[in-house]
């Protein structure tokens, strides 16, 4: 990972055993992507958000991962960042965006998948289309947490405080 917070939302499976939540995004090299196989049973955060909402929590994700790198964590949770781009699922507004979040993903270092047909927007997941959502799993992929919306500061800290027990003694 490299020092820069990631900047766009992360989406993360819930409920164990996960089944019923499983959705297919894409990566940015067009293969297909099953959300439950990118947590490596590992704690997640989600941010879910459309390219107008990718500054709306943006110091959630700046405290998370300064908290990561400060205690030697960047390894013990997983960050899985899903860009809502169905609006953009048209010639040639999709290999623009392709090759944006391509520029992103190097920039911050992670994988940002893509949801073209807006699946998360729909039940059982039900996120917010243009919003940015926070979803909080344990190591099963249980939801342990979720908001749509800007977090106030009482918010990040239980998130914060939350990853930080999902995590445990290491």
């Amino acid at each position: 990972m490299t020092s820069s917070p990631p900047v766009l939302c992360l989406v993360l499976l819930a409920s164990a055993p996960g089944a019923e939540r499983d959705v297919t995004v894409t990566n940015t090299a067009g293969e297909v992507v099953h959300l439950r196989d990118t947590f490596r049973g590992l704690p997640a955060v989600m941010f879910y958000e459309d390219k107008d909402s990718t500054a709306t929590n943006q110091s959630l994700k700046e405290i998370l991962f300064a908290t990561a790198k400060e205690k030697g964590l960047l390894d013990a949770a997983t960050v899985v960042a899903v860009a809502n781009v169905a609006p953009y699922d048209w010639f040639p507004a999709r290999n623009i965006v392709v090759s944006a979040v391509k520029d992103s993903e190097k920039a911050f270092g992670l994988p940002i998948y893509l949801d073209w047909s807006g699946e998360l927007t729909r039940p059982p997941w039900s996120l917010k289309s243009e919003s940015s959502s926070v979803v909080v799993l344990d190591k099963k992929g249980a939801v342990r947490w979720s908001k749509h919306g800007k977090l106030t500061a009482d918010e990040i800290r239980d998130v914060c405080n939350l990853v930080e027990s999902l995590i445990g003694p290491r």
